[in-house]
């Protein structure tokens, strides 16, 4: 015959109530975890202009536990005084073929948890963003990419100056 004392009870209720409260501190830490996501930040922001296209160049951070993949780029100038320049855009990836560079539209850029991509054309992974249209007009770009999770970036980019090139630009983060 079994015998229960009472403080035996209390003692097997106690570790059933440690026993819960770390599964529950672990079910909670988890979905912090995978409720943060992504986190996307923009840095290292560059241009280049050609004839009538132009390209944008950046390194892709993400500073979260999931992975997330840009799948929308918008992209919209703005003039010195202020007026916007409607501008088409694409994601673009650089490849050989032969002996000729070609630039080729994609149709997403994936970066992994903790991750870098380098977004700078030939000199990076070939990524990078091509923009269409009236540049010429443009001092400032206003860029937003759109990721796969649902999550905003929205960063700027100052346009070259008659050198080419400009290694100026800041980014933030929405949503």
């Amino acid at each position: 015959m079994l015998k229960f004392s009472v403080a035996g009870a209390l003692n097997v209720k106690r570790l059933y109530l440690v026993a819960l409260a770390v599964v529950v501190a672990l079910v909670a830490g988890v979905g912090v975890v995978f409720g943060i996501g992504s986190v996307p930040v923009a840095e290292d922001i560059a241009t280049r202009h050609g004839t009538k296209a132009g390209a944008i160049f950046l390194n892709l951070r993400n500073n979260g536990f999931l992975a997330d993949c840009v799948v929308g780029v918008e992209v919209y100038g703005e003039t010195k005084d202020g007026k916007r320049v409607d501008l088409q855009s694409e994601l673009h990836t650089t490849v050989m073929e032969g002996n000729v560079m070609k630039m080729v539209k994609v149709d997403k850029v994936c970066v992994g948890p903790f991750g870098v991509v380098r977004m700078r054309g030939a000199e990076g992974e070939g990524y990078h963003i091509m923009v269409f249209g009236e540049i010429e007009k443009v001092n400032v770009y206003h860029v937003t990419l759109k990721f796969q999770s649902g999550k905003v970036l929205h960063f700027h980019a100052k346009a070259p100056t008659a050198a080419g090139h400009t290694d100026h630009g800041m980014g933030h983060r929405h949503g």
